[in-house]
């Protein structure tokens, strides 16, 4: 059901990003407007964006096997580094054309006004895709559609700076309709470095944030048969945990209660930490 849900999400968005990519593309030629066609190009790179996800989620969807024994999970995180890339792609070019629209203003044409009212419309589409992703996101712990949520809140911001520019453009004030490209540009740039980042950490086996390692430490002290922690390796296998740790225990204990130990340790860990995938335990005579 939650695999269902996240690829419903995915081809709803789809086909939401396809439609307004075609509209604003399409008027904004006709229109005459830089801001409105570049933000049909932004609406282009998300239906790449939408694609991409699919193949990640998908992937990642595939049960453990013999060349994958942890599972196919890092496949959604290449998804989300691919979507950095097209976003950091997509903003240089926009940033690209506005800048040079502008240095080329003389002569340029007065958007037509019914632009202003395609801009004003396109807000609602992408208002719903952001609240949808974010919902459905966190619900089912998806790291895509949640990356995915903050470029649809992103472009909701970018359209409505477009409308604002043609708004401003049908007063003679064309420049502005080039400054809200540029910003669309740049606000996509941000979003670019940001998602890069953590693509990087996921697929890196980066080690979570400190409350987390506090909180697994804290269990496994708390059994009284522990007498150290030796060791103590965390590290995320995208949103989830894996643990490896050596703890201590009485050498005079036999193999069958010094294995005893570690399984109650191993228990107790993957049971109170909701995060924790797997946590591997090692035992050491003291």
């Amino acid at each position: 059901m939650k695999n269902k849900l996240i690829i419903k999400a995915i081809y709803i968005g789809l086909f939401i990003n396809l439609a307004l990519a075609l509209i604003k593309i399409i008027f904004g030629l006709l229109g005459q407007t830089q801001a409105l066609f570049s933000d049909g190009l932004n609406a282009l790179s998300d239906v790449f964006i939408s694609v991409t996800m699919l193949f990640g989620v998908k992937m990642s969807l595939k049960e453990p096997d013999q060349d994958h024994p942890y599972g196919h999970e890092k496949f959604e995180g290449i998804a989300y580094f691919v979507l950095a890339i097209v976003f950091l792609l997509t903003a240089g070019y926009i940033i690209y054309n506005g800048v040079s629209s502008i240095i080329n203003l003389n002569g340029s044409a007065e958007p037509e006004a019914y632009t202003v009212l395609v801009a004003l419309f396109s807000i609602f589409p992408k208002l719903f895709l952001a609240i949808y992703y974010v919902k459905i996101g966190k619900k089912h712990d998806s790291l895509v559609l949640a990356a995915d949520a903050k470029n649809h809140l992103l472009d909701v911001f970018s359209t409505l700076f477009v409308f604002i520019g043609l708004f401003l453009s049908q007063f003679g004030l064309v420049i502005f309709d080039y400054i809200a490209a540029i910003l669309i540009g740049l606000l996509m740039l941000k979003l670019a470095f940001t998602t890069v980042k953590e693509a990087i950490s996921f697929l890196v086996d980066q080690a979570p944030d400190d409350e987390t390692i506090k909180t697994i430490k804290t269990i496994i002290e708390g059994n009284k048969k522990v007498k150290s922690i030796d060791d103590l390796k965390v590290r995320m296998h995208m949103t989830r945990v894996y643990v490896d740790v050596e703890i201590g225990v009485d050498k005079t204990l036999s193999l069958e209660e010094a294995h005893k130990i570690a399984e109650t340790v191993h228990l107790a860990v993957e049971r109170e930490v909701a995060d924790v995938i797997h946590c591997m335990v090692h035992v050491n005579p003291k």
